[in-house]
């Protein structure tokens, strides 16, 4: 087996053995986002609005919980000064962890957000769909949120400052909600009943988009620039 394979191999194994220790919480986290479904398919304005509350909270805990669980863990259990002496780079660990987190929180993200524009779309008693391009980007910054904190882990391998991106990306979230919620042709939207895509919403989520993939660039960047990760 050529040093490529071997490294490729090994980046596998480190991203299924976060798989591995994670496997029970994410079907936990998928069981009470279907449970955050169900309540957004009953009938009334009540159940709706708590069905959209534990739909937020599954995703942002979820973005918590993994680079808590897949790094910094791994850094205080002291498990990292292993790995590392495994025969792989800084790079390939930084792949493997970015790959891990990424493919566990776009498995619950990716199921959820669409069944929830599923169900907007199909919740006509409410006229729900108006809200699909909103719950879209909404979604979506959570996501960017979730990116965010696994960037700030695994570069600063600090509980402190892990914890202090976990707390500005909340309150971050909570103001863009506000921010969106009361740009007029946004709102007007949302009222409408019907599915509009504007021009703000689609900007939103290419802004989205564009995020993720920045912040993904600098964490490889700033990794690379690291002299010792232990």
């Amino acid at each position: 087996m050529s040093a490529s394979a071997k490294n490729l191999s090994m980046v596998r194994h480190l991203v299924l053995k976060d798989w591995h220790f994670n496997r029970w919480a994410i079907l936990g986290y998928l069981a009470a986002g279907a449970l955050s479904l169900l309540l957004l398919a009953l009938g009334s304005e009540w159940w709706f609005y708590a069905g959209s509350i534990l739909l937020i909270t599954v995703l942002i805990t979820v973005g918590i919980h993994l680079p808590m669980a897949t790094i910094i863990n791994e850094r205080k259990e002291q498990t990292l000064a292993f790995v590392m002496s495994l025969p792989i780079s800084h790079r390939e660990y930084t792949t493997a962890k970015i790959l891990a987190n990424l493919l566990i929180v776009l498995l619950p993200w990716a199921a959820l957000t669409f069944g929830c524009l599923a169900l907007l779309a199909v919740r006509t008693r409410l006229s729900a769909a108006g809200l699909i391009p909103f719950a879209a980007v909404a979604l979506t910054e959570i996501l960017v949120g979730s990116c965010l904190m696994v960037a700030v882990a695994l570069v600063s391998e600090s509980l402190e400052w892990t914890v202090g991106a976990i707390v500005l990306t909340n309150l971050m979230f909570q103001g863009f909600l506000y921010w969106v919620s009361h740009i007029p042709s946004m709102a007007a939207a949302m009222k409408s009943g019907t599915v509009t895509w504007s021009a703000l919403a689609i900007e939103l989520l290419l802004g989205e988009a564009g995020a993720i993939l920045l912040l993904l660039g600098l964490t490889f960047y700033l990794q690379s620039r690291k002299k010792d990760f232990l």
